[in-house]
């Protein structure tokens, strides 16, 4: 077909949206393929045990992991997995406080397994970024390298699925276990369903952990961009 002449068909598309994709993409997988080369040397790795039956921080990430990207963080039923530690590659000192504190965003990587079957383990797909805070008085020293005291919520609440040339961000969220068995209602007119809660037995239950992929559109995902080109940077400059 002549280069020059577009059918006429193509009058009706949007050409310009559709190669911006395809920037976007082509850009996305070289991002992507930095990153594998980047977590190939973590300054520091740490043993974790995952499994259904564990209750740890992890554990519970993974088995939530599974809902939304059909990954987990152990290739089998139950291992004892590598957990990669990168050193902060952004140190900003916050005034907001009391007293001025020094906030250190670090990166923390696991290898993504895909769902095994009957005899077989499953293989490895991808890696889980997560994003972790950790703050200090200035006089202080910088806290240790570690994934142990990671914290839904507090201390991280943002990572990505890196794989197959894609990478796809999430929030991580906590919900209430909590069950209502039995409530009293009145009349109330000015309730839209025309009634209100007087009380609630509520049976106590565990949190439960959510994780939710992120829309390529919202700011979360603008500002966790950033993030992710910062910890590049920090890596190549070395």
């Amino acid at each position: 077909m002549d280069k020059e002449r577009q059918p006429n068909i193509w009058g009706g598309h949007n050409l310009n949206r559709l190669a911006e994709e395809a920037f976007r993409r082509n850009e996305e997988k070289e991002k992507a393929q930095a990153v594998g080369e980047i977590l190939n040397y973590p300054d520091r790795n740490e043993a974790n045990t995952i499994g259904f039956l564990s209750e740890n921080t992890l554990s519970r990430l993974s088995w939530a992991l599974s809902k939304v990207f059909e990954v987990n963080f152990a290739s089998g039923s139950c291992d004892t997995v590598k957990v990669k530690l990168f050193n902060p590659h952004e140190r900003v000192v916050d005034n907001s406080l009391v007293v001025p504190m020094e906030v250190n965003t670090s990166v923390v990587a696991l290898d993504a397994y895909g769902p095994g079957s009957v005899g077989r383990d499953g293989a490895k797909v991808g890696s889980i970024l997560l994003f972790k805070l950790s703050a200090h008085l200035i006089d202080e020293p910088v806290p240790d390298m570690t994934a142990k005291d990671l914290a839904w919520g507090e201390n991280c609440a943002y990572g990505a699925f890196v794989g197959g040339g894609a990478i796809n961000y999430f929030e991580i969220a906590q919900t209430s276990g909590d069950v209502v068995q039995s409530e009293l209602c009145r009349k109330d007119s000015t309730e839209e369903n025309g009634q209100s809660v007087e009380m609630q037995v509520v049976k106590p239950g565990q949190d439960q952990l959510i994780v939710q992929k992120l829309p390529s559109s919202s700011d979360e995902v603008f500002e966790l961009e950033q993030e992710l080109d910062k910890f590049i940077a920090s890596r190549s400059a070395q």
